[in-house]
């Protein structure tokens, strides 16, 4: 399980909107960080998957959500990584 985790990792880029993100203790040091502007240049790519991992609650609460962008329950992490191609850029958000 580690070992398909870091090898997820190797081709995840992470994007933290928020510093303090729950996500931070989760991700491997080898996951990447990239700026939202960056992230904005990348969406609408067919070789790019945004996923949204912020705790459902405040999903609901926001008016703010990144268009294209697919919602995973962080916790349940092991239940889904493997239904995204490993040959996509995965972009986690949380904000």
């Amino acid at each position: 399980m580690n070992k398909r985790i870091n090898t997820v990792t190797g081709i995840i880029i992470l994007i933290l909107v928020i510093s303090g993100c729950a996500l931070i203790p989760s991700v491997s040091a080898e996951a990447e960080r990239i700026s939202a502007k960056q992230l904005q240049g990348m969406i609408g790519s067919s070789d790019v998957i945004v996923v949204d991992v912020r705790a459902k609650s405040d999903l609901n609460k926001s008016e703010s959500k990144i268009t294209g962008a697919v919602w995973e329950d962080l916790s349940a992490i092991s239940g889904w990584m493997d239904k995204y191609p490993r040959d996509k850029t995965i972009v986690f958000y949380c904000a």
